[in-house]
């Protein structure tokens, strides 16, 4: 089957919108981003030339047989024949011991993810269940939220918070970073999560905004003192909410609530359908360390969803590779909070 490798940035994008499931860590920005981190990037598009059955953006890490490569929230695809067609092609294409995928589904919860030919069920890197909130009316949408979120949201109103958005473009876009980087870490610290460097999170923000992607913050503020806000990037019809934090002082205010809804609103405004608040628990019990998390999010009225992942294994160094992976991400998350257990 024919591989055609794209190195246009306005190409692969165009080429990206096209398909029906499709995800902002499959454009080109996202994979910058990952090459600054020591990634390789390649895009290819997979099939016909004048229809293409995939797009695959690959990111590899590692030498030889041991390195391993994986497609983010991706390949972009229009149906699951289509899928299941593409992936040998793309699996005898990519380098190392595996190829993992994770593809832009959005499942309800509860439904068994679909079998795809010789491709094995595994692990996400990226969270597996989502709150996905959808954008239509806006009464609509306070219709659908538990009361106490709506509740706080306009409570935070009479409280005096405003909300506001930027771009990487506008004047006051290093000032409102800067506030969105102190507020995120400081909630990382108060959490005990890892996270980046600050060159990377700024990276994001620049390199995700242009040919038809966008990259914003949202903030919460109260008499101009940023009290929440996060880091969002939207592509098609959806808005990704990938990193935030807040401050606990005035928490009267109910800032994070103001942050959300500023995001929602600035989604929908501008022709986006879904809001994903990116990331809840696998399983939802209080003993979780994202619990909480969990039950701000399911606040907002959204349907909790999932995002499937699958191996394609490439040489007999499959098992021991996946094995030694899941021994230092348990050995990370011991160090870090003092359990093995993976925060979502």
């Amino acid at each position: 089957m024919r591989i055609r490798e794209v190195t246009d940035p306005e190409e692969w994008n165009r080429y990206l919108a096209g398909f029906r499931h499709a995800s902002s860590l499959q454009t080109w920005g996202w994979g910058e981003v990952k090459r600054a981190s020591g990634w390789r990037v390649r895009r290819w598009l997979v099939g016909p030339e004048n229809r293409p059955l995939l797009a695959a953006q690959v990111l590899t890490r590692g030498r030889g047989p041991l390195a391993i490569s994986y497609v983010p929230r991706g390949p972009a695809f229009d149906d699951l024949e289509a899928l299941v067609e593409g992936l040998p092609a793309l699996r005898a294409a990519a380098s190392g011991g595996y190829l993992k995928i994770e593809p832009p589904l959005a499942l309800p919860a509860d439904r068994e993810p679909p079998r795809l030919g010789g491709a094995v069920p595994a692990e996400t890197i990226q969270p597996e269940y989502s709150i996905q909130v959808l954008l239509d009316d806006e009464e609509a949408m306070l219709g659908r939220m538990k009361p106490k979120t709506r509740y706080n949201i306009r409570l935070s109103g009479r409280k005096g918070a405003t909300g506001r958005i930027v771009h990487p473009t506008d004047p006051d876009a290093e000032e409102a970073f800067a506030a969105f980087f102190a507020l995120f870490t400081a909630t990382n610290r108060r959490a005990r999560l890892l996270q980046h460097s600050r060159d990377y999170y700024r990276r994001v923000f620049s390199a995700m905004h242009g040919r038809g992607s966008e990259a914003f913050l949202s903030l919460a503020e109260l008499d101009g003192e940023p009290l929440a806000a996060g880091l969002f990037v939207a592509f098609k019809d959806r808005v990704d909410y990938l990193y935030g934090g807040s401050t606990r002082a005035h928490r009267q205010v109910m800032a994070p609530y103001r942050m959300h809804w500023t995001a929602m609103l600035h989604g929908r405004a501008t022709g986006r359908r879904y809001y994903d608040l990116w990331g809840v628990p696998r399983v939802l019990s209080p003993e979780s360390h994202a619990y909480g998390i969990y039950r701000f999010k399911e606040g907002f009225g959204g349907e909790r969803v999932r995002f499937p992942a699958y191996d394609l294994p490439r040489s007999w160094l499959y098992r021991p590779l996946t094995r030694a992976l899941r021994l230092r991400k348990d050995l990370v998350n011991w160090r870090v909070r003092g359990s093995r257990r993976d925060v979502l």
